[in-house]
């Protein structure tokens, strides 16, 4: 028998409207347990305002002025946070600023360019430190909460998950789908599990507060993993630095350009120019005049991109290096050995050192009338209690 129209225009909407409410119900779970995470991890998240000390325009009388650059930082233990060396770059100062309003001046106890890390203590604030994730690395596809705060450090979030993973020689880097506002370089990226999964490394636009920004969001996050994460901080804890890796050879930029054709050519490897004596690649037998063209599997377009790949990886570790003589390719294994440069040099005078300050009173004044601002502008900014993280 044929039912009425009206009976299964009834039964249709009745199921349209089940999975309506199935799908809400779920959209909703999720939302309570992204709020849940966020509010449990949210103490661990601080503002990093760091200030520097430049001389004034005019004559060298002239009352120096003071630039303030801010970003976010993690609690990786309860006095010591993580965030990346571009937030504290040339800092005579650093104020770490809480959740709740509490404030701190913190010092540098280690500082790594190369993989963008500073680690920071805080002697007078105790901070509940977020766990590094345990388990498996995470994957394309996994869920990621970011929880960072602006450069007028209020509190964001953001979720979305892992779109890409990026190798390169000596580390991993996440691509996400996070929204990165202005300020959340240092941010943490939250597996579903509240651990750290891994520190926001996108800083977009200018990190100055005298500059424009507000809140804007941004369109591109990149994080550093925990695998790559965690034995950088343990060597910035143990030792103030990192040991980077060394080969032993200065190199200049290669290319190749079609007969005919105008502009920059295509990059084609790192031409070697010279060879430093007793080092790794004199071992191997490099020779000026080699093109290296790969290095631990990865294709070398460019002199820069070998040196980080080289800094980046771990002293002692055997890599596969391939070179181009005379038209003919070579391919060999070599231990890297270990750079002398605390700094490396193509990088000294863009980051700070655990003893830089200010060397003169008035520096050091007009540095503490900031702080004091920072930490009155901090104190009014604190959260009403029950109020939630956008």
């Amino acid at each position: 028998m044929t039912r009425p129209l009206t009976a299964l225009l009834a039964m249709m909407l009745a199921a349209g409207l089940t999975v309506s409410a199935r799908a809400q119900g779920t959209l909703s779970a999720l939302q309570t347990d992204v709020d849940a995470i966020a509010r449990k991890a949210r103490p661990s998240v601080v503002t990093v305002f760091a200030a520097r000390a430049v001389p004034g325009a005019t004559a060298a009388s002239a009352p120096s002025r003071v630039r303030t650059r801010a970003g976010s930082g993690v609690a990786v233990e309860s006095n010591l946070v993580l965030t990346t060396a571009s937030v504290i770059l040339d800092a005579d100062r650093i104020l770490i600023g809480a959740s709740d309003g509490q404030h701190a001046e913190a010092e540098v106890v280690g500082v790594d360019p190369v993989f963008n890390l500073a680690l920071l203590r805080v002697r007078d604030l105790k901070l509940p430190p977020l766990a590094f994730a345990s388990g498996r690395p995470a994957r394309v596809g996994d869920w990621m909460i970011s929880l960072g705060t602006s450069y007028s450090a209020q509190p964001t979030q953001s979720l979305g998950n892992v779109a890409q993973r990026h190798r390169e020689p000596g580390q991993w880097l996440l691509q996400l789908t996070n929204t990165v506002y202005p300020g959340n370089s240092g941010a943490a990226a939250l597996n579903i599990h509240g651990e750290l999964a891994a520190l926001v490394q996108g800083e977009l636009g200018s990190p100055d507060l005298t500059g424009s920004g507000g809140d804007r969001a941004g369109s591109a996050s990149f994080a550093m993993p925990v695998e790559t994460l965690r034995p950088v901080v343990e060597s910035l804890k143990r030792e103030g630095r990192v040991r980077h890796g060394y080969l032993g050879v200065t190199t200049s930029a290669a290319s190749f350009t079609n007969e005919g054709e105008e502009g920059p050519g295509m990059p084609i490897g790192a031409l070697v120019e010279g060879v430093i004596g007793s080092g790794p690649a004199d071992h191997m037998g490099l020779r000026p005049g080699d093109l290296i063209v790969a290095f631990d599997g990865e294709r070398v377009e460019t002199p820069e991109q070998l040196a980080r790949w080289v800094l980046a990886t771990p002293p002692g570790r055997s890599v596969t290096l391939v070179w181009v003589r005379r038209d003919v390719g070579h391919t060999a294994p070599v231990t890297l050995g270990e750079s002398r440069d605390r700094v490396p040099q193509w990088l000294e005078g863009s980051s700070p050192g655990p003893d830089a300050g200010p060397d003169t009173p008035r520096k050091t004044a007009e540095l503490d009338r900031e702080l004091q601002r920072l930490g009155r502008e901090l104190s009014r900014l604190k959260e009403p209690a029950g109020s939630s993280p956008r």
